[in-house]
């Protein structure tokens, strides 16, 4: 279970929105229930992320899926990670806050600037991607840190190199799109440029300083990212990813952690607990959040895949102590 590792549905929202346009396709044909895209701070796990690759790759027919829909995504739509991203108005500072922000957007993955005599080495890496689709995370990685170079220094601006993890045949392809040589099958994503191309005589764009708006619950969200020590917070957070599916089963919770039902339910075990109790800790507290927004409790319960309203109402009294009506009257005193 140390090896569960997660991605924040925005980190694949747009390329998502647009295979299903392009292709005509229902985001259940990609694996993953449209409702996960609701909120872009939503944990996925990397074997989730891995399937929806090698579906969208599949379905669209396309092995250069990857580069057509990144390339087609607007960084100016990410919304309040988007913002403060880029609220520090230059490229270095930029580059800075991605470098030590992607923690909290995909665990296990790094980036990381290291200079070169002139040339200064723009890397990407996360060791816990399924070999099988490396090349896509590493193409979606160096298209994103592309397009964010060209944002300060203009959209006809080629890097001096840019290294895939994994190889694609339509080499020609990438070349063009990234305007210089493109080196594959390498252990890492790196984009290479000049060292003075950080300095801000050189951007060409300026960003207007605008407002961060993150409220407290966008940051509570963006800070949850599950340390993989911690095997209650990983396992609260593939339950509450599952229960977009329906309500939350052993054999899906197992196969996300990558185990077996017997495994899984011999950790619960060992930590006190079993399947019951914490899918019912995981589906009230997402309850509570949701009466939180004003959602109607007929709503909830469908969403997290009671068929009928007592059933779910039971629950969240057995968690809570109070029905969810008594729970939202008290919210609104």
């Amino acid at each position: 279970m140390k090896t569960v590792r997660f991605i924040r549905a925005m980190g694949i929202l747009n390329m998502h929105n647009l295979a299903l346009s392009k292709y005509n396709l229902q985001s259940e044909d990609l694996g993953i229930p449209d409702s996960v895209f609701h909120n872009p701070m939503t944990l996925i796990p990397l074997t989730a992320v891995s399937e929806w690759y090698r579906r969208i790759e599949q379905l669209s027919q396309d092995p250069d899926v990857i580069l057509n829909l990144s390339r087609g995504v607007d960084l100016n739509k990410l919304g309040p990670v988007g913002r403060w991203l880029f609220s520090g108005n230059d490229l270095s500072s930029t580059i800075r806050r991605v470098n030590y922000g992607v923690s909290n957007l995909q665990s296990g993955a790094f980036f990381a600037g290291a200079q070169s005599g002139n040339i200064l080495k723009w890397t990407y890496h996360n060791p816990f991607i399924d070999t099988s689709i490396k090349v896509h995370d590493s193409i979606r990685s160096a298209v994103f840190m592309v397009k964010i170079l060209r944002e300060f220094l203009g959209q006809d601006y080629r890097p001096l190199r840019v290294s895939i993890s994994g190889s694609r045949k339509n080499h020609e392809l990438y070349k063009a799109y990234f305007g210089c040589e493109v080196d594959w099958s390498q252990p890492r994503t790196e984009v290479w440029l000049h060292i003075d191309d950080r300095l801000a005589s050189r951007q060409l764009t300026h960003r207007e300083e605008s407002r961060l708006a993150m409220n407290f619950s966008d940051l509570d969200d963006l800070l949850n990212m599950p340390d993989p020590e911690d095997e209650l917070k990983v396992i609260y957070e593939v339950v509450s990813y599952s229960s977009h599916y329906g309500l939350p089963t052993l054999d899906r919770v197992s196969h996300l952690l990558g185990l077996s039902d017997q495994q899984f339910q011999r950790r619960l075990q060992k930590l006190g607990l079993n399947f019951s109790t914490v899918s019912g800790y995981v589906l009230s507290n997402i309850a509570v959040q949701l009466l939180g927004k004003h959602v109607s409790i007929n709503d909830i319960a469908i969403r997290l895949g009671y068929t009928n309203v007592a059933s779910f109402n039971r629950m969240f009294k057995k968690h809570r102590g109070i029905t969810p009506k008594q729970y939202a009257l008290r919210a609104e005193n």
